[in-house]
């Protein structure tokens, strides 16, 4: 039983940092928004293009939008990268908790009423036999 404990708190801890990825695209989605939003608000032209921002770098705040937009898009391709991880890793375990049943499912091989009976007789003929060889 050890081993399938084991299992399922690696289960759990597998399923708790998926979540944990989730919440870091978030966060680089996050990110990757405020730097769009402060590159198309520092750089006012009408003619701005999300490659063409390069040539629009005038200003520090401008260095900051590219900067904030290039963090955002690396923290999320990340947390995409961890979620696919930690969903593979989960289900390995998950499948490994699987065979681990079925094998305990065939070591426990349940009894029918019939053969419960027939040791049930068989006992009890085997402590007459005792009982009157006394």
């Amino acid at each position: 039983m050890l081993v399938e404990d084991r299992l399922h708190k690696k289960a759990e801890e597998s399923a708790h940092n998926e979540i944990l990825a989730f919440l870091l695209i978030i966060l680089g989605v996050h990110f990757l928004t405020a730097g769009l939003m402060v590159t198309i608000i520092v750089s006012g032209g009408k003619e701005w293009w999300l490659f063409s921002i390069y040539w629009q770098l005038q200003t520090a705040s401008t260095s900051l939008g590219l900067i904030l937009t290039i963090i955002g898009f690396a923290i999320s391709s990340a947390g995409f990268i961890l979620v696919i991880h930690y969903d593979r890793k989960k289900s390995w375990y998950r499948r490994q908790i699987e065979k681990s049943s079925i094998m305990e499912k065939w070591k426990m091989k349940p009894k029918s009423v019939d053969e419960i009976l027939e040791e049930c007789g068989e006992e009890k003929k085997a402590s007459l036999a005792l009982k009157t060889f006394k």
